[in-house]
């Protein structure tokens, strides 16, 4: 050890509550085979592939029957918004994730003794790491400008060397303590960087759990490790709460294996037993004929929040996040359509290496057929939940109006033509809102045409002799032939044949057109049948009459 780097530590970080050694004391291993984790950070929306990671971090540590724990990397302080980590714990339940350490109080308190969980909260640990890599000559501050950064740029781009700071390009590596104590009498200003090799030529083997062994460049660079204002960069921050925290599998996109080799020489250069990574690839879209990464800011379905909107279940969107893991799931789940998603022995192993598409027709597929296998009492509960939030206009009718509501939601519910109306909470208001009185009256001021063969004289004659024949107790077979006569004998055709000859104002299909118009202002309903049965004898001739 150096006397002049032991002086620099000493002189950078005076008075610090812990060493390497009692990190080591205060977060001791622990009896644990898989310990993984999520770490979102709170500068935005909860993003859809926070939650499939934390899925799958989760299912890894519970399978195997270990810990899984959520981490608030909130380093970035500049971009946080407020209550934006809540709102990551809050959504990441909500999906049933089970969190066994991190921010998971009624109070978002921290829960777990290997915390605190929230980075911003642990930068005496930094300290004390980067102080030890001071003391071994592998981190030096370095106080350049922004001015002579931007020099050392012109010079590299001259000689067509890799841009950044590292090797000759950092005057202050080979800095002496006189030099550094002067700067800071001065009160200039530093960050700390890591020491390495920098060498642009040289290369490195890395492993990942699911793409094997990985040649790439080697890292040269002096990465920052703290900023100006003492906050840890990510690279340091997840390097040293991975291992105090006992991290044993980190699951994370593969936008980092660009920074893998860093992070592998921090953790050689702290003494640490590197955890094992798995890069995932991220979920994806098309546009255009190729394929795209989910963007944040051009896709709506990248954040959670939309979901919950559409009100999509949760059950369906892990069933997809799952089918989307392992191409063995979706099989799984034919054979067992019953079955808790948590009894499938998901592995590494079968992660996708390439992004892969997040396909809205699929996820409206799984959760059209989770709507349908629901009992018409369960549709109705959890709809209402749903619109209590979403659509606060309908819940109140549905809350106002239970009986009709149920009437309404039971339609053709599971029979031999069951028409599968739903597959988001959101469909309840196109299926339910011309049942209500207050919104069929909206509905009436945009009421598309009728067809053009009705004339009021027919239309007023059809209505009062179907009044007088309609019986609420015919099947839907007897009252649609009863339809077709009585049309019939107002000269509509009943068949094609009829239609044909020339003898007739229109076919049924407009009739029963005009009845749904008059009836439901819509065009999309769903039978007619049962609907004018939902709707009563008093409603229909009061909406047939005009």
């Amino acid at each position: 050890m150096s006397d002049s780097r032991l002086a620099l530590a000493n002189l950078l970080f005076p008075n610090l509550p812990h060493t390497p050694e009692s990190l080591e004391i205060l977060y001791p291993p622990r009896n644990a085979s898989v310990v993984t984790r999520v770490g979102p950070s709170p500068t935005g929306f909860l993003h859809i592939g926070t939650v499939y990671t934390a899925l799958l971090s989760e299912r890894i540590a519970h399978l195997n029957g270990w810990v899984f724990y959520i981490r608030n990397e909130d380093t970035d302080d500049k971009r946080e918004i407020e209550n934006a980590a809540h709102i990551m714990v809050d959504g990441i339940r909500k999906f049933g994730i089970q969190i066994d350490e991190g921010g998971i109080g009624p109070d978002h308190s921290d829960m777990g003794s290997y915390g605190p969980y929230s980075q911003s909260k642990r930068g005496a640990i930094y300290q004390a790491y980067v102080k030890e890599l001071v003391v071994r000559g592998m981190a030096y501050p370095c106080f350049l400008s922004e001015e002579e950064s931007t020099t050392i740029r012109e010079e590299q781009t001259i000689a067509k060397q890799p841009l950044g700071i590292y090797g000759s390009y950092s005057p202050w590596r080979v800095a002496t303590l006189e030099e550094v104590q002067t700067a800071l009498l001065e009160g200039k200003k530093y960050v700390l960087r890591f020491r390495t090799h920098g060498n642009p030529s040289k290369r490195v083997n890395l492993h990942d759990e699911i793409r094997g062994d990985i040649e790439m460049q080697d890292n040269f660079m002096d990465t920052v490790l703290l900023k100006q204002t003492g906050i840890p960069t990510y690279h340091l921050a997840h390097v040293a709460d991975d291992h105090l925290m006992r991290t044993t599998h980190v699951m994370r996109g593969d936008e980092w294996i660009a920074s893998y080799p860093l992070h592998i020489q921090l953790t050689e250069a702290l003494g640490f037993t590197p955890p094992k990574y798995i890069h995932i690839a991220p979920l994806c879209k098309l546009e255009g004929g190729n394929k795209r990464k989910l963007s944040k800011r051009k896709d709506p379905e990248a954040n959670v929040e939309f979901f919950f909107e559409q009100g999509y279940t949760i059950e369906a969107l892990v069933d997809y996040m799952l089918g989307i893991m392992d191409s063995g799931y979706e099989a799984w789940r034919l054979e067992n359509p019953d079955a808790d998603y948590k009894t499938y022995p998901l592995s590494i192993e079968k992660l996708p290496l390439s992004g892969a598409l997040f396909d809205r027709e699929k996820l409206n597929s799984i959760a059209n057929n989770f709507l349908t296998k629901l009992s018409t009492e369960e549709l109705q509960k959890r709809g209402l939940e749903w619109a209590r939030k979403y659509d606060r206009e309908l819940a109140k009718l549905m809350e106002l109006s239970p009986e009709l509501t149920y009437n309404a939601l039971d339609i053709e519910r599971h029979t031999e033509k069951d028409p599968r109306r739903f597959t988001v909470f959101s469909d309840l208001r196109d299926q339910l809102q011309f049942f209500y009185e207050e919104t069929f009256e909206s509905l009436k001021s945009s009421v598309p045409t009728l067809p053009e063969c009705i004339t009021p004289e027919i239309q007023r004659a059809f209505v009062e002799d179907y009044l007088k024949a309609y019986d609420p107790t015919m099947d839907r077979d007897t009252w649609f032939e009863q339809l077709k006569t009585i049309a019939h004998a107002h000269k509509f055709a009943r068949t094609g044949e009829e239609w044909k000859t020339g003898e007739y104002h229109g076919r049924v299909g407009d009739i029963a057109m005009m009845l749904r118009l008059l009836l439901c202002a819509s065009a999309k309903t769903p039978d007619l049948c049962y609907t004018m049965r939902v709707l009563g004898r008093e409603t229909m001739e009061r909406r047939l009459k005009g």
